[in-house]
């Protein structure tokens, strides 16, 4: 498997949303201010609400946000040789390819002006990753007990080329004393007995949940 860096620093993404609301008035009720034609009331002088400024973190996602835009509609094109695409956890663009780097997918990094690392011969499509985790959840369910909290399964290239990542989950109610610690550990046990296929690997996030998103300790877990 060969890795290279390709054409600046990109931050993480955050997904920018914008919302807007109307309000309709029910039929027969004059709201005060509109007319009958519809025209909206006259604010004349009024000041203008105000606008929050964008947050540092908002400010920091717009390149790689205008990164995944311009390079994300490629990669869905590219179906046969697109194997993955994600941030680092230095904020930079990764982009995995089943063979070889496409010439098409190289342009629009390019075109960005910012660097990334283009990892190639991976020996997976994307869809083939996929598709491996939802096999490998499948057999795991079939087997998981039901008073342990399944974990959360997914492709996690940022562990590894073809790792499918798993963070472990615990409820809220099971956190007293000894109980979180073994619930873990069983759920760890069957995660690492659970067979694989190859080129694809199982692996156990540092991460950990307890119910809603408190984090759980590592301590006397053997990973």
């Amino acid at each position: 498997m060969k890795r290279f860096n390709s054409c600046v620093l990109g931050f993480g993404l955050t997904a920018l949303a914008l919302a807007g609301c109307a309000s309709v008035s029910p039929a027969g009720v004059e709201v005060p201010g509109v007319s009958s034609l519809g025209r909206g009331p006259d604010v004349g002088d009024a000041a203008p609400l105000p606008v929050e400024p964008p947050s540092e973190v908002e400010i920091a996602a717009i390149p790689n946000q205008h990164f995944a835009e311009a390079l994300g509609p490629v990669l869905e094109a590219l179906p046969n040789d697109y194997a993955f695409f994600y941030f680092d956890s230095d904020q930079k663009p990764v982009i995995g390819f089943a063979n070889k780097a496409v010439p098409a997918a190289m342009e629009a990094v390019t075109s960005t002006g910012q660097q990334a690392q283009i990892i190639e011969d991976t020996g997976f499509t994307h869809a083939e990753y996929a598709a491996a985790a939802d096999r490998f959840i499948v057999a795991l369910e079939a087997t998981w007990p039901q008073d342990v909290p399944f974990p959360m399964i997914g492709e996690r290239p940022d562990l590894g080329v073809g790792t499918i990542g798993a963070i472990l989950v615990t409820p809220d109610a099971a956190r007293s004393s000894e109980e979180p610690t073994e619930v873990l550990e069983v759920a760890t046990r069957l995660i690492e007995e659970a067979d694989t296929e190859s080129p694809f690997s199982i692996q156990i996030d540092e991460t950990r949940v307890y119910g809603e998103g408190h984090a759980a300790s590592s301590e006397g877990l053997a990973l």
